[in-house]
C-alpha cells in the first residue's frame, strides 16, 4: 500500500471515528413535567402520552420523561412541542451530556449507571440558597433569590412554594434535622414577612439524608461537597403539584 493510499484510509477512518463519537455524545431527552409528589402514569396516558418513566432527583423532585433518546436536537424539540400541545406546558429538552458536565462530580443523581445533575434544571425550576457551616441565617444572595420568588408569587396567586432544608454530614443526624428545619424556616419566615400567606408555603426537612453532591465514589463528603449540601431548595408549584418555571 502506498503512503498516499494509507493516508487516505487513515483520514477516512479518523472521520468516521470522530463522527461516531459525536453521535454518541448527543443524547437528548424530553422531560414532560416535574412534581413535588408522585403522580400516576395515567396522568400522562389520559393525554395520549405513553412510555413514560420517572426519576426522583437529589432534591426529591419527581421528574417524568419520555422513554426515548434523541440524537438530534431538532427532533427532540419537535417532540417537545408536540407534548406541550397535549397540555404539558412545562415540558423541556434536556441535554444529558451537558447535565454530566454541569455536575462536576461523580453524580449521585440516581445510580452510578444513571448519571444526572439537577443543577441545570434549577436555573429554570428552582432556586438554591446556600449556608455557612452550622448557620441558618440568610445571606445577601439568598435574600435576592427569595425576592425573585416573592415577585412571582405576588403575580401568580395560584402558585405555592415548597421549601426544603438540608445540611452536610457534620454532626449527628438528629442535630442536622433541627438545623435543616431552622434553615427552611428562615426562608419561610422571610417570605411571610414580605406578605406571602403561610398557607401557600410548605416545608420539608431532610437533615443530611439527601446530599446534592458527593466527591467520592464511596459517598464520603469533602469540604467542597459539604459546601453544596448546606442548602435550602425553593420551588414553585401549581394547584396540581407540578413544578413550574420561574
Amino acid at each position: 500500500m502506498s503512503a498516499k493510499n494509507f493516508k487516505n484510509q487513515f483520514l477516512t477512518f479518523l472521520f468516521f471515528a470522530v463522527l461516531s463519537t459525536c453521535m454518541q455524545a448527543q443524547d437528548y431527552r424530553v422531560q414532560l413535567a416535574a412534581f413535588v409528589q408522585k403522580v400516576p402514569f395515567t396522568h400522562f396516558a389520559l393525554a395520549g402520552v405513553m412510555n413514560v418513566y420517572m426519576y426522583q432527583d437529589q432534591n426529591n423532585i419527581y421528574r417524568y420523561y419520555l422513554d426515548k433518546r434523541y440524537f438530534n436536537l431538532v427532533q427532540a424539540k419537535k417532540i417537545c412541542m408536540e407534548v406541550k400541545a397535549r397540555g404539558f406546558v412545562n415540558a423541556q429538552v434536556v441535554d444529558m451530556l451537558k447535565q454530566k458536565e454541569n455536575c462536576g462530580f461523580p453524580c449521585p443523581y440516581i445510580t452510578k449507571t444513571r448519571t444526572f445533575s439537577s443543577q441545570a434544571m434549577e436555573e429554570l425550576h428552582m432556586r438554591t440558597l446556600f449556608f455557612d457551616f452550622d448557620k441558618s441565617s440568610l445571606s445577601r444572595e439568598s435574600k435576592i433569590e427569595l425576592n425573585k420568588i416573592y415577585k412571582v408569587l405576588v403575580k401568580n396567586k395560584n402558585l405555592h412554594v415548597m421549601i426544603q432544608g438540608h445540611t452536610d454530614s457534620k454532626g449527628s443526624a438528629a442535630y442536622n434535622v433541627k438545623l435543616s428545619k431552622r434553615r427552611a424556616r428562615a426562608a419561610r419566615n422571610y417570605l411571610i414577612a414580605k406578605g406571602i400567606p403561610s398557607r401557600r408555603i410548605s416545608v420539608k426537612v431532610f437533615g443530611e439524608s439527601a446530599p446534592l453532591v458527593h466527591n467520592k465514589e464511596e459517598a464520603k463528603d469533602s469540604p467542597l461537597g459539604r459546601r453544596y449540601n448546606r442548602r435550602v431548595v425553593v420551588a414553585l408549584y401549581n394547584e396540581w403539584g407540578e413544578i413550574v418555571r420561574l
